[in-house]
């Protein structure tokens, strides 16, 4: 089965970096106070590929969904190796005139069928992987597109940019304007409390 790729950096975070639980203003990092002072405009980037490693909400769903990639994958392969042993054992009777002519093609009819159960199954699986994966993927677009428009609001930005190493709109930015860090860290921490409130519901 052709691997489906959990690769929300390049979609969702391009998407999302646009312009909630905030930080703290206390924990402003030396990027915001410098964006701040060096004009009119309030400009700051995020470091995308930074942040799909650090953010823990993109972890765990990436791990969850890769696990359900795996497990089509390993029913899919398991069905497989059966088919090929009963192929075999097939190949094997009729190289020893063990099948009448009837049975040969009984046999023969009921392998094709095998084949298409097991061919319909894997396209049944990747799509609804690829379903899955377009729901994940505008799930945690919206989760990031939301939290920056808080953000950027909150600090005052103007612009906040995306900065990845692979599609990359920003050919250059100065350090001292990289926001990624305080970025993480109030995305965590929001998720966090979200995360702690939602346990909490469960047990009730």
């Amino acid at each position: 089965m052709k691997r489906l790729l959990f690769a929300f950096a390049a979609a969702a975070m391009m998407v999302a970096c646009g312009n909630n639980d905030s930080a703290d203003t206390a924990e402003e990092s030396a990027a915001e106070q410098t964006a701040a002072k060096d004009g009119e405009l309030k400009i700051a980037f995020v470091l995308i590929d930074t942040l799909t490693s650090q953010y823990e909400l993109y972890k765990e769903a990436s791990d969850a969904f890769q696990q359900k990639q795996a497990n089509a994958e390993a029913t899919i392969n398991a069905k497989g190796k059966s088919f090929a042993s009963q192929v075999q054992e097939f190949q094997r009777k009729v190289q020893n005139n063990q099948l009448t002519q009837q049975q040969f093609e009984s046999e023969q009819a009921r392998l094709q069928k095998v084949q298409q159960d097991i061919e319909a199954l894997q396209a049944r699986l990747s799509q609804s992987l690829q379903e899955e994966y377009a729901k994940e993927l505008q799930s945690l677009t919206d989760t990031i597109q939301n939290f920056m428009k808080s953000y950027a609001k909150e600090k005052g930005y103007d612009f906040i940019l995306c900065k990845s190493s692979g599609i990359d709109n920003v050919l250059y930015g100065n350090p001292k304007y990289d926001i990624t860090n305080s970025v993480v860290k109030a995305l965590n921490k929001r998720y966090a409390k979200e995360k702690k409130t939602a346990d909490k519901e469960e047990k009730k």
